[in-house]
């Protein structure tokens, strides 16, 4: 995972350094890597385009062929030969995008580890201590929820030190130092942010549950008859429903960057899709006037 984890955290300090706010930087950062995977991202829209295009088509084979697998197998292979379409090319992309999604909220993590260390480090040393801030949320390395305080207690602080160890610049010894004095160090702090302020509104956690239902209704807005009527397509409806569910509970408990990077993530994937699928649509209708 650290083959992942080094070049997003660098691209991600890249950004911070031009911008110097971590909220600009995690919406450029998201486009950037959305960028970069695009070439693979239309691939797989193209597979699932033409996958939809001949799924009457597939329909019907099983349905004449209800009673014989075997048959209706290799009827629907030679379908997929005839139209040269690959059921698994829509795959890749996915697999490729996972593996981001859990890297970034690693490196949202490590992040936060460290502004904890700074922030203490700031508040011992004399300093003025002002949370890194996005829009609504007072503190993005808190979850932007109307329970979650600005400044985090030491049960939170204690997670995200563990993420920092062995951090070169971070002895086990001062990580000990900080968990002992943590709410003594904090305390004028905690007094000035903590006092009956909610680090967000939940804006974040709604968006992410609100952007993955839309994606899900959009892309089973070409599914045929039969397809909605499938009893295992039942199942799969609950699954959609569940996960906008997953999506607000996580963007709940977790930091405000990781959420923003979701929210963008998802957002960009709702605009390219509108994008593509008209895109699309014009070609066939183009192709449909040309054959008459």
């Amino acid at each position: 995972m650290s083959i992942i984890i080094t070049p997003l955290r660098w691209i991600l300090d890249l950004l911070y350094g031009f911008v110097g706010n971590y909220g600009v930087a995690i919406i450029l950062f998201t486009l950037v890597i959305k960028l970069i995977i695009l070439p693979l991202d239309i691939k797989q829209r193209h597979s699932m385009r033409k996958m939809q295009d001949i799924q009457p088509k597939i329909d019907e084979i099983n349905k004449k062929y209800e009673k014989d697998p075997e048959k209706r197998s290799a009827k629907t292979m030679e379908l997929y030969k005839k139209e040269k379409v690959n059921p698994m090319g829509g795959c890749l992309p996915m697999l490729i995008q996972m593996p981001i999604l859990f890297a970034m909220f690693a490196v949202m993590r490590h992040i936060a580890g460290e502004q904890t260390v700074m922030m203490v480090q700031s508040v011992a040393g004399g300093a003025k201590f002002v949370p890194e801030s996005f829009l609504w949320i007072t503190n993005i390395w808190q979850p932007d929820n109307i329970l979650a305080t600005v400044i985090p207690s030491l049960t939170s602080a204690a997670g995200n030190l563990s993420v920092v160890k062995g951090n070169a610049l971070l002895t086990e010894d001062i990580i000990n130092t900080i968990r002992v004095n943590y709410e003594v160090i904090m305390k004028p702090v905690m007094e000035i942010y903590n006092a009956g302020n909610a680090n967000g509104w939940a804006i974040l956690p709604i968006l992410a549950g609100a952007s993955q239902y839309l994606m899900t209704f959009l892309m089973n807005g070409r599914q045929t008859e039969a397809q909605k009527n499938n009893p295992q397509n039942q199942q799969q409806k609950m699954m959609n429903m569940l996960f906008p569910l997953m999506s607000v509970f996580f963007c709940w408990q977790y930091n405000a960057a990781f959420s923003l990077y979701w929210v963008t993530s998802n957002l960009y994937s709702i605009v390219t899709y509108l994008c593509f699928n008209l895109y699309a649509d014009r070609q066939s209708k183009k192709k449909a006037l040309q054959a008459k």
